[in-house]
């Protein structure tokens, strides 16, 4: 029986190369499509966190300064948006967590005292690990202007969550962070 080398193994390598473009052209078009929906939801989200977060606020603006790092790759401000109305500051810091990255939200008054805590990302464990990220947790960061220790366990003003300390030191080092960025802005300006 004699071979056809073309229908064998070019016909389906061709066939192969037309369907992987015409997927590729698909997904890129739809890309283009929901990337600008998906930028404004972010956009949204982060905005409405700011508002909660910092309530006596009226507009934000970027603030195009110098972040703080406390611990470089570990603990470090992402960005920070000042309030207009000259009430606060609202950072955000990133810190290493038990399942990598911790993303949080600080508001800060004008008077440098806490005015609430977020956690807008993480890959801790859901449920104990999760624990250091509720809201009746996060509460107790509401009016401090000073830590004693950057971890948890070692700051008396604060009680950490038994059997998820990772995760309890990522939200109160961001917390610490978020402190050192104001006192290094100046205040809100």
């Amino acid at each position: 029986m004699k071979s056809n080398t073309y229908k064998e193994y070019i016909a389906p390598v061709v066939v192969l190369v037309a369907i992987c473009l015409v997927v590729t052209f698909a997904l890129a078009f739809v890309n283009s499509v929901t990337a600008p929906i998906i930028e404004e939801n972010a956009i949204a989200t982060a905005n409405a966190a700011r508002a909660e977060l910092l309530p006596a606020a009226d507009t934000f603006t970027a603030y195009e300064g110098e972040m703080v790092e406390m611990d470089p790759g570990k603990v470090f401000v992402e960005e920070v948006y000042t309030a207009d109305n000259g009430s606060g500051v609202v950072v955000t810091v990133k810190t290493k967590s038990f399942g990598g990255l911790l993303t949080e939200m600080v508001g800060i008054d004008a008077n440098g005292a806490v005015t609430g805590v977020k956690v807008t990302a993480h890959g801790d464990t859901p449920g104990l690990g999760t624990k250091a990220h509720d809201p009746a947790y996060l509460e107790q960061y509401k009016g401090m202007t000073e830590y004693a220790d950057t971890t948890a366990k070692g700051d008396p003003n604060v009680t950490h969550v038994s059997g998820a300390s990772i995760s309890s030191n990522a939200v109160h080092y961001g917390v610490c962070a978020a402190l050192e960025q104001f006192k290094a802005m100046g205040g809100a300006n």
